[in-house]
């Protein structure tokens, strides 16, 4: 098999699950995806979101795959990014990524109006709007400017909706919205539902890779409103 690891990592550097009409409280808490490729199961991603100090927000996001060829191990990809939120800007991110044994980081730090990025390919300052690749508050969409949680890397980013979805979670289909978003390194689609991620998709070597909810989970849109 032969493994695209640019593809498979564009969009898995994100997140998250929210099926439509299971909101819970505004205190927010943690949210479960089973990663998918090719319709087999290679990995999870756990992301917590929950008010901070402040009225900021604090996000915790841990991602670990592993692709078997032949019933070998061939490819694990593991990352821990940690992030804070205030009024509805990125303030820190520190991120460190073990790309079957290339390491890569991304850190971020609030500078005035402006981001500082450090990142082991990108060092240079961003405008303080940016936001991460991890795609847990809908309002990103509006951003055009994208953080690589991996690299650093700013992307420019177009988005555009691509109108009504579904997707498959444990407890039943999910009605979703569907919106593209697309830049250098960077071709998705993302999935919300009643103003929640609910999955991202996206080719990964001709293969579809797929984020599929677990369980209901925590109101992360209130919690970003209540921040911003």
């Amino acid at each position: 098999m032969n493994i695209n690891r640019r593809a498979l990592i564009g969009g898995i550097s994100a997140g998250l699950l929210a099926p439509a009409g299971r909101l819970m409280a505004s205190d927010g808490g943690q949210r479960r995806f089973t990663v998918y490729r090719d319709g087999a199961k290679i990995g999870s991603q756990v992301i917590d979101v929950r008010p901070g100090a402040g009225g900021g927000v604090q996000v915790a996001i841990d991602i670990e795959l592993k692709i078997k060829v032949l019933g070998i191990t061939a490819y694990v990809y593991t990352m821990n990014n940690r992030e804070t939120w205030q009024g509805g800007r990125l303030t820190t991110m520190d991120s460190v990524t073990d790309d079957d044994g290339d390491r890569d980081y991304a850190k971020a730090r609030a500078a005035g109006d402006m981001l500082e990025i450090d990142g082991s390919d990108f060092q240079g300052v961003v405008s303080g709007e940016a936001v991460s690749t991890t795609y847990w508050s809908m309002a990103f969409l509006d951003r055009r400017i994208w953080i690589n949680t991996q690299t650093g890397v700013p992307i420019e980013v177009a988005t555009a909706r691509l109108g009504a979805g579904e997707v498959a979670g444990d407890e039943g289909p999910i009605a979703t919205e569907r919106w593209s978003a697309k830049g250098e390194n960077l071709d998705i689609v993302l999935h919300y539902a009643a103003g929640e991620w609910v999955s991202v998709e996206f080719d990964a070597g001709g293969e579809l890779a797929l984020f599929r909810p677990q369980t209901p989970t925590p109101d992360f849109a209130t919690v970003w409103a209540d921040a911003s």
